[in-house]
């Protein structure tokens, strides 16, 4: 198990409009449960399959990530700059 926090914005609409874009991602390559605050995804790629959670830890403006399952090949230090890359 993988622990990432990573910024996340405290203004509901770009919360919304994040949500949505991974949301769409998600669907692509999987399947997730949740709101813009808290939630469960997982799904597969070609060389594995992966899941977690995510939450809002409140008052501190980050996003908590927790990965349960990733592909052994994939670094977590990607998997964060990704998700930095992608929140940003």
């Amino acid at each position: 198990m993988t622990v990432i926090r990573v910024p996340y914005t405290s203004d509901p609409e770009r919360r919304r409009a994040l949500f949505d874009r991974a949301a769409a991602l998600l669907t692509r390559h999987g399947t997730f449960e949740g709101t813009p605050e808290s939630g469960v995804f997982r799904g597969s790629t070609p060389i594995g399959g992966y899941a977690g959670s995510y939450r809002v830890l409140d008052g501190t403006g980050e996003l908590e990530i927790e990965l349960t399952k990733k592909p052994w090949l994939i670094s977590t230090h990607l998997v964060e700059k990704e998700v930095r890359k992608f929140l940003a």
